[in-house]
């Protein structure tokens, strides 16, 4: 036992070091404020993004972009345990254009519970990226950006939204 408590400091430093060069236990750095969330092998539309409140206690819109093209969209009340008279799902595809563009076309089709009516509007938007503050803003309402919540298009956690195509 003897001969084995004086290597012991040694093969602690030398199994650091091994650790320390392979990058098994260094500490992220901060993440530069310019620099994107998303993977860098997907394209930065590719997440779930929640647009701005219009008010507090409103209503925002969801939207999971795919890096297959695919988009879905919702709308969901801000005041926990409202349930809204309707529901609203966005079902479409995006494609990138160029400068940080992305072209999205789809249907939106509304339930209105009141009456059981459904309606359908064809959505024709154009969404441009500020990778400064990671942002998507809409042509059609550039008052209310996107934010990013997720670099993976999914529903967030304890969000109670589904999407019927999804």
């Amino acid at each position: 036992m003897r001969g084995t408590s004086s290597r012991t400091p040694g093969l602690v430093i030398l199994l650091l070091a091994c650790l320390l060069a392979c990058g098994c236990i260094q500490a992220p750095g901060p993440r530069d404020a310019g620099t994107p969330v998303h993977p860098a092998s997907a394209p930065p539309i590719v997440g779930s993004w929640l647009s701005l409140p219009l008010e507090p206690g409103g209503i925002q819109d969801l939207y999971l972009f795919k890096d297959s093209g695919r988009c879905d969209a919702t709308v969901v009340s801000l005041s926990p345990g409202t349930t809204l008279p309707y529901e609203v799902h966005l079902q479409g595809r995006w494609e990138e254009t160029p400068k940080n563009r992305y072209l999205l076309v789809g249907e939106e089709i509304t339930h209105h519970f009141v009456n059981d009516t459904h309606s359908t509007a064809t959505v024709r938007d154009v969404l441009v990226y500020d990778p400064g503050s990671d942002r998507l803003i809409r042509d059609s309402d550039p008052a209310h950006p996107l934010e990013r919540i997720s670099s993976e298009a999914t529903i967030p956690p304890g969000m109670n939204v589904s999407i019927p195509w999804d």
